[in-house]
């Protein structure tokens, strides 16, 4: 799975260098435990204005994505969070808690001045 996600990256860099695109674009892999699935976008973003909402940790590190992906028992459920598994979480609006996840970010493409 690291092997596809870094090649599916590199890819991505080297289509966007022979487009000769001078763009931000950022590559970004996480694990959507609602629908229990790795997922992958790209976007014209940097890597700390992903769309998630400040709900997520970004990282180089695709490890802590693959590894929340295989423990995942039942997909679609989600619990409660540990409040010893070290994590930061952070409390919405309605005072319910939202748990940062890991999220792996590679540079795809830079902004040209």
């Amino acid at each position: 799975m690291v092997a596809a996600f870094e090649r599916a990256a590199a890819a991505l860099r080297s289509r966007i260098r022979e487009l000769d695109i001078h763009e931000v674009a950022t590559f970004y892999v996480w694990h959507d435990d609602q629908a229990g699935q790795l997922r992958r976008s790209t976007g014209s973003v940097s890597p700390n204005e992903l769309p998630f909402g400040g709900r997520c940790m970004p990282s180089g590190d695709l490890g802590p994505v693959i590894e929340g992906f295989l423990a995942d028992r039942q997909p679609g459920l989600i619990t409660g969070s540990n409040p010893d598994d070290g994590r930061n979480s952070e409390h919405n609006a309605d005072g319910q808690e939202v748990i940062p996840f890991p999220v792996r970010v590679t540079s795809a493409g830079t902004a040209s001045h």
